[in-house]
């Protein structure tokens, strides 16, 4: 398979956002022995909804990211399942982030984890590229990065690479070849094979009860071919990057919009820093101090 990097360099690009006093964006990503590294202050470079607004008090600030992921990434017998971080970084420097720290009564331990996106509909203050922010100012996407995808130039005519996984594998947005191995084939927008469970969730103290509608993570599950993707919302194939073929994500309109685990080995990096405690940290009004910022270090120059 190829390992094309695909993306080296610095992209400084400025955007207008409603988001006032902001600095710019910067963003490097650049080739160190057998590693990419993304650095970035986490500043977007396209506009953004009103933060602090609706749904989410917190202000975009800037972060010092710094994320490495191997160049030649393997993929291993088993999916590695992500809690509580990012599964990769887009290529303007915005992690990838989709799942929420938000639990069913508040509670930890109660097994049921509240999705941000539910249908069509959005929650938790997101904006119009599916992005919020963190008390900790950390602006992230939680499903398609709409105004990225639009700067990069994504439409109906051609394959689009968003950014990495922590393991290294390439992200596209949702169009991809209809048959995987062939360029030459039509694009078609690909289909993840999560379905809704059929049915009443478990009430009382099990939990909350209703009807499945995708409120809660659990409300999903795998259901083999019944879409164009495997359990990690990826596939082999071959893509304008990589024309000898690779495994690479799809961000979809439908859960899980990003991959939820990861069929390679995710770096270190893409870890929160500090406590437990810390980590369970929410997003909203009256909330506890968020989750800390990904992998520290120097800003970017």
């Amino acid at each position: 398979m190829s390992a094309h990097p695909g993306h080296d360099g610095i992209i400084t690009n400025s955007a207008s956002t409603d988001s006032s006093q902001m600095p710019p964006p910067r963003v490097s990503i650049t080739e160190e022995g057998n590693y990419r590294l993304i650095r970035a202050n986490g500043i977007p470079n396209h506009p953004v909804g009103q933060f602090p607004g609706p749904g989410n008090p917190n202000t975009i600030l800037a972060q010092n990211y710094n994320f490495r992921m191997p160049l030649h990434p393997t993929t291993n017998s088993a999916f590695t399942e992500l809690k509580h971080q990012a599964i990769g970084v887009a290529l303007n420097g915005i992690p990838f982030d989709p799942g929420t720290a938000e639990m069913w009564k508040n509670d930890p331990r109660s097994g049921w984890h509240i999705e941000a996106i539910v249908g069509k509909r959005k929650g938790l203050g997101l904006d119009q590229n599916n992005a919020h922010v963190q008390p900790n100012g950390a602006y992230h996407y939680h499903a398609v990065p709409t105004g990225l995808v639009e700067l990069l130039g994504g439409d109906t005519y051609r394959m689009t690479i968003l950014g990495y996984a922590a393991d290294g594998f390439p992200i596209y947005g949702p169009l991809g070849y209809s048959k995987a191995t062939d360029r030459e084939s039509a694009l078609k927008e690909l289909k993840p094979s999560w379905q809704l469970k059929r049915g009443t969730r478990p009430s009382g103290s099990s939990g909350p009860g209703g009807t499945y509608d995708g409120t809660y993570r659990e409300d999903y599950e795998f259901v083999i071919a019944s879409g164009d993707l495997d359990a990690a919302n990826g596939r082999i194939g071959v893509t304008p990057e990589y024309p000898e073929g690779t495994y690479y994500y799809v961000t979809t309109d439908a859960f899980p919009f990003y991959p939820r685990e990861l069929k390679g080995t995710p770096d270190k990096s893409f870890q929160r820093q500090g406590p437990q405690e810390q980590i369970q940290g929410r997003v909203g009004p009256g909330n506890r101090m968020g989750p800390p910022p990904f992998g520290g270090g120097p800003p970017p120059r």
